[in-house]
């Protein structure tokens, strides 16, 4: 019988802990079935405007704003998460097979860009070296330069060092030193020469299409770490903003629903629960007024936040590095082709002569 006391005892106060529990889910579950058909009602036009709670013009238009930052945010987002891809200029023309072919092409590259810079050091002149190991990486500057170190290679230039500059065989030498068979090889040295000279112009464009790439690359991580990241960490306090305004929204709801079932009870002449349909009310404007100032705070923090505009400019340096970076080693392989162009074209016409 004792045993059966304890037992009994124990049930009955599960079941007034189970009661004691279940009574704020009742709660929340009425409030939450009144908000959902007070927001049934207004989409279907069931009730009238005047019916609905004004909230201040100055969350209006606080509202307003925060949705064009947001879609600006959202906006440069999706572009700017290209960066993480590294191949997004690659061209899908191109029909490279990474294989041990394109590797050496790389090594090549490599290869050539270290002995530049001994090359430049001996010489006293400055060089930007190109990344030190031999990668294929995916970017249209990097197969650009893979496709000028093979036409380099297939022209006689040296797979482990930089062509030397060699003077020209003069072609009216030549031809003095013996006849007709001095015009022949005349024009055999000349077409060497000629084939060095295109070699030699490939091999310096592959080498500032490298060290392009590598800028690219360089530019990209920049971005990452010093725009994407910080940008996307932005768009928590946006979206903090964004709850804050669901919360009055709801908030909101749940007062006008309230003041609906107030106002039918005042009509039908029930006056048994009339305190405590206004006691539901003024419960509910203390909330909703609570609601609308901290989402007004959270909104005039987004928008006040010097944050976005500093990390933008971390983007725009980025690409002014990049961009500058790859004017000055254009410009450079530009003037040492053209002044090879120049000096083959002279050539060219003095053997015409």
């Amino acid at each position: 019988m004792e045993a059966w006391n304890k037992f009994t005892q124990t049930v009955s106060q599960g079941a007034a802990q189970l009661t004691q529990n279940a009574a704020p889910v009742g709660e929340r579950l009425t409030r939450n079935l009144g908000t959902l058909s007070q927001q049934a009602k207004e989409r279907f036009g069931a009730v009238d405007a005047q019916d609905i709670t004004e909230l201040p013009q100055e969350y209006k238009d606080l509202e307003h704003r925060v949705d064009a930052l947001r879609n600006a945010h959202q906006n440069i987002i999706r572009v700017t998460k290209v960066y993480e891809t590294e191949g997004y200029d690659y061209p899908v023309q191109v029909q490279e097979s990474f294989n041990e072919v394109t590797k050496s092409l790389g090594h090549t590259v490599t290869s050539w860009a270290a002995t530049a810079t001994k090359q430049a050091k001996v010489m006293g002149v400055s060089v930007q070296p190109t990344s030190a190991p031999a990668q294929t990486h995916k970017t249209l500057a990097h197969a650009f330069s893979r496709a000028a170190a093979s036409g380099a290679l297939e022209l006689g230039a040296e797979p482990a060092g930089i062509v030397g500059v060699s003077s020209p065989i003069s072609p009216n030498s030549a031809a003095a030193a013996g006849g007709a068979e001095g015009t022949r090889k005349t024009s055999v040295a000349a077409v060497g020469a000629q084939e060095s000279r295109l070699g030699q112009a490939l091999q310096k464009l592959a080498l500032a299409q490298d060290q392009v790439g590598n800028a690219r690359l360089k530019q990209d991580e920049e971005i990452i770490t010093g725009f994407y990241h910080p940008w996307t960490s932005f768009g928590n306090q946006i979206n903090l903003a964004m709850k804050a305004r669901q919360a009055v929204r709801e908030a909101r709801l749940h007062l006008d629903s309230w003041k609906q079932t107030l106002k039918a009870a005042e009509v039908s002449g029930s006056s048994s629960k009339l305190d405590q349909y206004r006691a539901e009310v003024e419960g509910a404007e203390d909330k909703l007024v609570a609601a609308t100032e901290e989402a007004i705070g959270l909104m005039k923090n987004v928008l006040e936040n010097p944050e976005p505009i500093r990390i933008l400019s971390e983007l725009a340096k980025a690409q002014s590095d990049y961009h500058r970076a790859a004017a000055q080693i254009l410009d450079s392989v530009q003037s040492d082709i053209s002044r090879s162009a120049i000096s083959m074209e002279s050539d060219y016409r003095a053997g015409r002569a």
